[in-house]
């Protein structure tokens, strides 16, 4: 049997093994390339002996009981000052040397940690107070016993270490540092050309969707649905098409979040039909619901709307509480499209209902953007600017944390790469020392300090450099997101205004409006949203995002006048006339006015998209 990777073992082998320990046991002798059988037959050899477990952890295979496991296993079992004292002791041993025993020691202390103090069964909540400090505790291990593998020069260890400590991070909800370990895992061992098992390339890319990398989530999706394919592994999972499901679903899902809907429909089918052919009745309906988005896109609601009932109700069958109130939510959006409206109503309550049952953030909001739309649709604005404001905070707080997660990623990437080109400097240096030994001693002092002063300064000096560079290209990152961030509250208000003119239009069409009303119509229509300061800033925020848009646009332009200016950007950001109207205080032929002598300073072809060049810019 092949070996497996730990992705591997913990979503099979967990699923096979009941008991804790025995769980344990079997990840770590995986992890360090273990023998089972060897395990087995020779139990707690050892002991709790410390000097003796220093000299196994410091060797570079284990080789006695081949132990991480066994000795995790007794750890675990002893009562908490007993485990303690040794760790302690363990750590301060003399025999204790070298690499290979730090990169052990580390992981040995943090499972042990995990499973005696911070587990599933102790803590449901992982957001809890009291775990906190234990999962900077276990990180700083899980950083420490990197480091230390990058010593060894040992890939296959770096790589286990990589894959064993993403999943314990995302257990704690540290999305970045998983998705961080698990593509440094990956793309080590396929650089040695070490084969992956098919399921790690899968967990990989439902990581990268969750930080909305669609396009590398796509394509580490693909290698997984290739290794199939590839590698005899069929024979060694349980049900492996459930693992081939996943992976279309989330090359699909990751087409839909790129409008990409008939590549999208194409993925989603060939998942559609292993659940089929496998007599998956919940999976069927899951993939079933993912289809229905790509109808409702397309404004198929009757069709979307059967597909989501599919969904919801074997959600419910499977006690998936969370996956049934997304599928009545989007039941309660298909419904709103279709004119149903108190049937919506009732939908979108039964998603909060299951939301309490089993709580997923965004879920949650989605369900008060619906509640919002539907209360607006029958015209009850108080309930509706409450369930906005509700929308309003709670993505504001789900959009920085996919922000902050991204920034993680790269800060970690960047932390992990540097650590690894010191090491391998390091490395080098200590070669061209062993080289250097047959010199005269005098010699070999005199240049090594010469040496060491010359890389000091020159450490100190490029330390410096990356500092105050790194310090300046994350203030620009920062200034380019905030000014996006501006940008899009600055549109999405016009936008809004423009939505609520038209829904109060359609409301009071055709019926007696009250004065009131007909003072809030006029109001709305005239007012002047773009004002001369409003203009400035727009323009100071739309530099920062295309900081070399209007100067390309003067250069095809000489003498393009300010309105003109005005309307090219609005046209970049892909506003309607509507809202371009709405934005400058103009009416819609106004805008179709300035948009056609924009045409033509731009002197384009009657065949040419005005929409398409400006976007070229």
């Amino acid at each position: 049997m092949a070996s497996f990777d730990f992705f591997i073992i913990f979503t099979v082998f967990m699923e096979k093994l009941g008991n804790q320990f025995t769980q344990i046991c079997f990840l770590i002798l995986l992890f360090t390339g273990t023998s089972l059988s060897v395990t087995a037959q020779e139990p707690d050899k050892l002991g709790l002996e410390v000097e003796k477990w220093a000299v196994e952890l410091s060797k570079n295979k284990l080789t006695e009981v081949n132990s991480l496991g066994s000795l995790i296993k007794q750890l675990i079992e002893s009562d908490s000052i007993r485990t303690i004292q040794f760790l302690d002791s363990l750590e301060r041993s003399p025999t204790g040397k070298g690499y290979f025993f730090r990169t052990y020691f580390c992981m040995v202390k943090a499972e042990v940690i995990y499973a005696k103090f911070a587990g599933l069964d102790k803590f449901k909540d992982r957001k809890a107070a009291p775990l906190i400090p234990i999962k900077e505790q276990l990180m700083q291990l899980y950083a420490n016993a990197l480091d230390a593998a990058y010593q060894t020069e040992d890939e296959h260890l770096i790589g286990w270490v990589n894959f064993y400590s993403a999943r314990r991070i995302l257990q704690f909800g540290e999305t970045a540092w998983a998705v961080m370990y698990s593509k440094n895992g990956v793309d080590l061992f396929e650089k040695i050309n070490y084969a992956l098992e098919p399921p790690v390339y899968t967990e990989l890319a439902e990581l990268l969707y969750q930080v909305r990398e669609y396009d590398e989530s796509i394509s580490y999706a693909k290698k997984g649905i290739a290794a199939w394919k590839s590698l005899n592994y069929e024979q060694e999972y349980v049900d492996p098409y459930k693992y081939k499901i996943r992976a279309f679903n989330t090359i699909g899902s990751s087409f839909i979040r790129k409008n990409g809907y008939d590549s999208a429909m194409n993925y989603l089918q060939e998942a559609l039909q292993l659940a089929v052919d496998n007599l998956d009745s919940v999976l069927e309906a899951k993939v079933l619901g993912n289809i229905g988005k790509i109808l409702y896109a397309q404004t198929n609601y009757d069709s979307a709307y059967t597909l989501f009932k599919t969904d919801y109700q074997f959600s419910l069958y499977d006690s998936g509480f969370n996956e049934a109130a997304n599928a009545s939510q989007w039941m309660a959006k298909s419904n709103l499209a279709r004119g149903n409206k108190v049937a919506a109503l009732a939908e979108a309550k039964e998603a909060l209902q299951l939301l309490k049952l089993w709580p997923n953030g965004q879920y949650l909001r989605d369900t008060y953007y619906t509640l919002n739309e539907i209360y607006r649709s029958m015209g009850m604005y108080d309930s509706a600017f409450f369930y906005n404001d509700r929308f309003i905070a709670l993505n504001d707080s789900l959009e920085k944390e996919v922000a902050t997660s991204s920034l993680e990623i790269s800060k970690a990437r960047l932390t992990s790469e540097e650590s690894r080109y010191r090491i391998q400097k390091i490395n080098k240096e200590k070669q061209k020392e062993l080289m250097n030994r047959n010199g005269l001693m005098a010699a070999i002092v005199a240049v090594s300090i010469i040496v060491f002063l010359i890389i000091n300064r020159g450490r100190l000096k490029n330390k410096l450099a990356l500092e105050k560079a790194e310090s300046e290209k994350l203030r620009m990152e920062q200034e380019i997101q905030s000014a996006k961030e501006q940008i899009n509250n600055f549109t999405s208000h016009i936008i809004e205004k423009t939505n609520l003119i038209e829904r109060l239009e359609e409301q009071l069409n055709g019926t007696i409006q009250s004065s009131e009303q007909q003072e809030l119509i006029a109001e709305l229509s005239h007012q002047t949203i773009l004002t001369e300061d409003d203009w400035f800033k727009f323009k100071s925020l739309f530099d920062k995002i295309y900081p070399t848009f209007f100067q390309k646009l003067k250069a095809n332009a000489v003498d393009i006048t300010v309105a003109e200016q005005r309307m090219a950007a609005l046209t970049r950001l892909e506003l309607s006339s509507k809202q371009m109207a709405a934005m400058l205080g103009i009416s819609v032929d106004s805008v179709h006015k300035t948009r056609q002598r924009l045409r033509q300073r731009l002197q384009l072809d009657p065949d040419t998209n005005l929409d398409e060049y400006i976007a070229g810019i």
